[in-house]
């Protein structure tokens, strides 16, 4: 066994070890089985969007019994011995994000903390590291919420995943779902294999704590733009943009009206609109992401009127942090969009 891959059992019975067993916090009589739970109802949901209807049979979360094991720190489990982590694009640890689990009848979205390891390697088939999963998160009082083919129990009933990410859609693709409730928090793991995945890497392990969002994106009037821009030539935004995309979602769109307010009050100012991201991902893909939501701030820009020879669009990617990126502050610090004065 490799000293810097813990099994998924040492990962998880070590938390065990150091809070005892699970405690029951609701009579055992009130959980369904997990059997059940995770069985493929035959009637098909009425779809109400392109995720599937959450009305649906299948999965009910408020069913599970809420449970108190001792856990560690986030994202809980490890990999199955045998595999270890591959650089790849999908490889994500993020403060909040959305994902979306197959019950085996419809789609249920979570949002939260996300990590997504992509293991290779050739150390255990689906059906052992299913297992795996399963005795262990059932040990700790959760469930197994689905564990089958993806495509044939998806496609018979319409459903498709808004945001497929490494999920290919290949006839042989599995997945095992599991699920733990506690008093505080849900916690998701969806274990997939792939085997037309590139190379080895045929293992995804991702796991979601449900939270709510921390909002991060803060308003910077105009007035106060221009005082820092004239104090350090710089000022640093932070803009949210849609996950692993250069779309701007909505709660950012005021910093937009803001620096539009700057650049209008101020005809003499030219901008380079810089981007930047945190170290998670490939070097090359993350310069790649900044360029592209830098190029789409200054498409915001001069949709609302902004002279285009004005502004400038470059991507630094992960080149320029501006804090550490070994916490989850410090990467929320570095994922940012600075304004830089030209002249």
């Amino acid at each position: 066994m490799h000293d810097a891959l813990k099994t998924l059992a040492l990962t998880l019975l070590a938390g065990l070890a150091l809070g005892g067993c699970a405690k029951e916090e609701e009579p055992a009589s009130e959980q369904t089985p997990a059997a059940e739970l995770s069985k493929s109802p035959s009637p098909a949901p009425s779809k109400t969007s392109d995720t599937g209807s959450l009305t649906a049979p299948g999965f009910d979360v408020s069913r599970v019994r809420v449970v108190s094991p001792q856990l560690g720190k986030f994202p809980y489990v490890g990999l199955v011995e045998g595999y270890k982590p591959s650089k790849s694009d999908f490889s994500k640890d993020v403060p909040f994000d959305r994902y979306e689990f197959f019950d085996g009848t419809k789609i249920i979205p979570v949002e939260g903390r996300l990590s997504t390891v992509v293991a290779e390697g050739t150390g255990a088939s689906a059906h052992e590291t299913f297992k795996t999963y399963e005795s262990l998160v059932t040990g700790l009082g959760g469930v197994k919420v689905y564990e089958g083919v993806d495509p044939r129990h998806m496609k018979p009933r319409g459903l498709q995943y808004g945001d497929r990410r490494h999920r290919n859609g290949f006839k042989a693709d599995q997945a095992g779902v599991y699920m733990l409730r506690t008093p505080e928090k849900e916690i998701w793991v969806e274990a997939y294999f792939s085997p037309h995945a590139r190379g080895q890497a045929k293992h995804f392990l991702t796991v979601v704590e449900k939270k709510a969002l921390e909002r991060r994106a803060s308003l910077l009037p105009a007035e106060e733009m221009k005082r820092e821009l004239d104090a350090k030539g710089h000022v640093a935004l932070y803009i949210n943009f849609d996950f692993d995309k250069a779309d701007i979602k909505p709660d950012s769109r005021p910093i937009v009206t803001e620096i539009v307010k700057l650049l209008k009050d101020n005809p003499g100012l030219n901008l380079t609109i810089e981007g930047h991201t945190d170290n998670v991902g490939t070097p090359d893909y993350n310069k790649r992401l900044s360029d592209a939501r830098a190029k789409s701030v200054v498409a915001a820009l001069t949709a609302q009127g902004i002279e285009a020879r004005r502004l400038r669009a470059v991507g630094y990617g992960q080149e320029k942090p501006i804090a550490e990126n070994s916490t989850d502050e410090g990467r929320a610090q570095n994922r940012r969009v600075e304004l830089v004065r030209v002249g």
